[in-house]
């Protein structure tokens, strides 16, 4: 579960590497955020640029809305199976909840799709 001032890493490309949430949106009171819910994120450190003509869509200290994609909690589907990852993994958005990057480098639990992120989805690596 993700709260305010938890680190958050950045799965695609839009050019931050490490967040920190500010606030979950869209919870109505609750103070924790699971997979596919919204936070608002500040960035921390930015992937480095590999030549001059990079330009990146971000500085730092900027904030967005993010995507929470992999939390490091277990959570148990009604068959009983249990999934959890590595890391808090968020993947960073517009305001109109379309996608800043092009790609996404990790693997998406299939929740995701039935949870209005089919477009994440489809941009993933592997979905499990």
């Amino acid at each position: 579960m993700i709260r305010t001032q938890t680190l958050l890493k950045v799965v695609d490309n839009s050019g931050a590497k490490l967040v920190k949430c500010i606030k979950v949106k869209k919870k109505g009171g609750k103070m924790s955020a699971g997979v596919g819910d919204i936070v608002l994120v500040a960035v921390q450190t930015l992937r480095p640029r590999y030549g001059r003509r990079i330009r990146l869509k971000m500085n730092k200290s900027e904030v967005h809305h993010g995507v929470i994609v992999q939390t490091r909690r277990l959570y148990r589907n009604k068959g009983g199976i249990g999934q959890s990852f590595s890391s808090n993994s968020v993947v960073l958005v517009t305001p109109q909840l379309k996608p800043l990057g092009t790609r996404i480098s990790a693997v998406l639990p299939s929740r995701l799709r039935g949870l209005k992120w089919a477009k994440l989805a489809a941009m993933a690596k592997k979905i499990i």
